[in-house]
């Protein structure tokens, strides 16, 4: 996007670009792409919450931007990539927040589609993330991809393969009894990333209050960001960052 101020930074070993507040500097997210975009593509997106007054980290995904290209409209590469770009995205997510030198001591993250599958992910692993606004994906990976296989006629998850997945996943690690954060915000007629799995993670913790967890739904949305959920991440942000 032309006309943005930003920097190149290597955190975790993976180049990212920094957009820096418009404003007096109150934390830092980080902010995950989806798939089949790029870090590049985002560079708005950033820039709308550097002037909330954050410093923005916004990284490229495995296989997307400068890391590769994959043919993301065909089914087959999904299948075959998601999660492994799903769980480096994470474990680089957790590294960053790791060596980001934050004056404040207060991270953030937010994703989209699979960039929200990651921001699950990091805030999962890391004590040190305050809080997390995930768009459109999921913080129940497990179930989410069994209902896939489902839907697409596969064969289920073996005992092995769902076990090794477990221990990635979110509602396998979050306790959400600590002063941390965790939106979701979700398109009720997503059809990418159907809202089943969110709801599913609510059922599962209901017994987080809900400054520390709570789920927004759109109807008429499908696999979109839109304008009233930038507003509630600002909020989201703004009562856990400040």
């Amino acid at each position: 996007m032309s006309g943005t101020n930003h920097t190149i930074i290597s955190l975790a070993g993976v180049n990212c670009l920094q957009v820096d507040p418009t404003r007096d500097k109150t934390g830092t997210v980080i902010l995950y792409h989806g798939w089949g975009s790029t870090q590049e593509s985002y560079l708005f997106f950033a820039t709308t919450v550097a002037s909330w007054g954050y410093r923005v980290i916004v990284p490229e995904l495995l296989h997307h931007g400068y890391r590769g290209t994959l043919d993301y409209a065909d089914p087959a590469v999904l299948e075959q990539t998601f999660l492994e770009i799903v769980l480096q995205g994470s474990k680089e997510a957790v590294g960053m927040a790791e060596e980001l030198n934050e004056p404040t001591g207060k991270i953030a993250i937010i994703g989209h589609s699979a960039g929200g599958f990651v921001a699950a992910g990091a805030f999962a692993k890391n004590a040190n993330i305050a809080a997390a606004v995930v768009i459109n994906g999921s913080c129940a990976w497990t179930e989410f991809y069994e209902s896939y296989l489902r839907y697409a006629g596969k064969p289920a998850l073996g005992e092995e393969e769902r076990n090794a997945l477990a221990k990635h996943d979110p509602i396998s690690l979050l306790s959400l009894e600590d002063e941390r954060g965790l939106l979701l915000l979700h398109g009720k007629e997503d059809t990418t990333v159907p809202i089943h799995s969110q709801r599913y993670f609510m059922e599962k913790m209901a017994h987080a209050a809900p400054e520390h967890l709570r789920m927004v739904e759109y109807s008429g949305v499908n696999h979109q960001i839109t304008l009233k959920m930038l507003e509630q991440a600002k909020l989201w942000l703004d009562s856990h960052l400040n």
